[in-house]
C-alpha cells in the first residue's frame, strides 16, 4: 500500500530535498514550488505508463437484452420516389424507426389519430426518430409516413415495452451500440481479447467470445442474436492526482509502477536546478519504462455494473 505522501517523500529524497534520509517532507521555502508542481509530473507518468506501458485492466458488465420488435422484418430499407409506407401492428406501446427524406408521420391507435406531424432528415445519412404511444387497451397501431418527395425508413421497431422517456427507448439495430465511455468514467480502450460471454436466461456459460464489433476505440457492438450478460474487460486510464489529495490517499499502483513515478517525476522537477541528475533520473525511467512495455500486461482488475443494460 503506498500512498501520495510516499511519492512526494521519494520524489524528495532524488531532489536531496530532504535532511539526511528524514521521512518527513520539509514545508519550507525551499520545497514548497517542487510540491506545488508534483500533481502535473505524476499525472504526466501516470498517463504514460496506462497508456502504454503497464495497463490498467478493469471490467464492467453489460446486460444485452434486446427488446422484441412486433413489426417482422424491420431492419429492411423501404423507400419510394413519392407516395405512401405504412406499418401496422398490435399492442405497441412504443416506436423507433430511422428516416432519409422528409415525409408526413401519422400515428392512429385503433381508429383514432394519434399523432399527425412533419418530420425532416437534413442529414445524408439516416435519422433516428422515437416515439411512446398512448395504448391502454392494447389497440392495432399504424404508422404511416407520406411524401411527394424520395424517401426511406430502416430500423422500423415497434416494441409492447415502454419507457419513463421517449429518449430512453431501445434503438433497433442488427447490433446494439455501447458507448464505453459513456458507462464508466475512467475509460481508455476495450480490451478486445477479454470479452466474455455469461450467457442468458436459458444458458449459463463463461467465455471468451469474438461475436462482436467495435467501432473507433470507445463503440463496443453486440448482437441482437446473443442476448444476456457480457463481461467487457477495458483499459482504464489511472486515477488523477490534483492540488486536493491528501497525503494519506492511497494509490492503486502495481509495486513497479510506484517504483518509476519518482523517477519521472524527480526527472522533470530537477530540471532547472540539476540536469545533470535529472537526465540521469530521466534515462533510468525510459528503461524501466521500455520493460515495461514489452512485458506481459496483467494488472488486477475492478469491476462495475451497467445496471440499465442499453444506452
Amino acid at each position: 500500500m503506498i500512498t501520495w505522501y510516499d511519492i512526494k517523500l521519494q520524489t524528495l529524497q532524488k531532489m536531496f530535498a530532504t535532511n539526511n534520509g528524514s521521512t518527513t517532507i520539509p514545508t519550507d521555502n525551499s520545497t514548497r514550488e517542487y510540491i506545488s508542481s508534483m500533481p502535473g509530473a505524476a499525472n504526466e507518468a501516470l498517463q504514460m505508463l496506462a497508456t502504454a506501458g503497464k495497463f490498467i485492466i478493469k471490467s464492467v458488465d453489460i446486460a444485452n437484452i434486446p427488446m422484441t420488435n412486433l413489426y417482422p422484418n424491420g431492419e429492411n430499407i423501404r423507400s419510394v420516389s413519392r407516395g405512401t409506407i405504412d406499418f401496422t401492428v398490435d399492442n405497441a406501446h412504443s416506436l423507433y424507426f430511422e428516416l432519409k427524406g422528409s415525409a408526413n408521420l401519422v400515428i392512429t391507435i385503433g381508429d383514432l389519430e394519434f399523432l399527425n406531424e412533419d418530420i425532416t432528415s437534413s442529414s445524408l445519412g439516416y435519422v433516428p426518430y422515437k416515439y411512446l404511444i398512448d395504448n391502454e387497451n392494447n389497440e392495432k397501431v399504424t404508422m404511416t409516413l407520406t411524401s411527394d418527395y424520395p424517401f426511406s425508413t430502416k430500423n422500423v421497431a415497434f416494441y409492447e415495452a415502454s419507457w419513463p422517456t421517449a429518449d430512453e427507448i431501445q434503438p433497433f439495430t442488427e447490433n446494439i451500440r455501447y458507448d464505453l465511455s459513456q458507462i464508466v468514467d475512467d475509460f481508455y480502450q476495450i480490451d478486445t481479447k477479454e470479452v466474455i460471454y455469461e450467457g442468458d436466461a436459458e444458458v449459463s456459460r463463461y467465455t471468451a467470445t469474438s461475436g462482436f464489433f467495435q467501432e473507433g476505440t470507445k463503440i463496443l457492438l453486440l448482437p441482437r442474436t446473443m442476448p444476456g450478460n457480457y463481461k467487457v474487460h477495458y483499459k482504464a486510464y489511472p486515477q488523477p492526482i490534483t492540488q486536493d489529495t491528501t497525503d494519506d490517499t492511497v494509490l492503486s499502483l502495481d509495486p513497479e509502477v510506484a517504483a518509476l513515478l519518482p523517477l519521472y517525476m524527480a526527472s522533470q522537477l530537477y530540471k532547472d536546478d540539476d540536469s545533470g541528475a535529472a537526465t540521469v533520473y530521466r534515462n533510468e525511467f525510459e528503461v524501466a519504462f521500455d520493460r515495461l512495455t514489452r512485458s506481459v500486461k496483467s494488472p488486477s482488475s475492478e469491476h462495475f455494473v451497467s445496471e440499465s443494460g442499453w444506452i
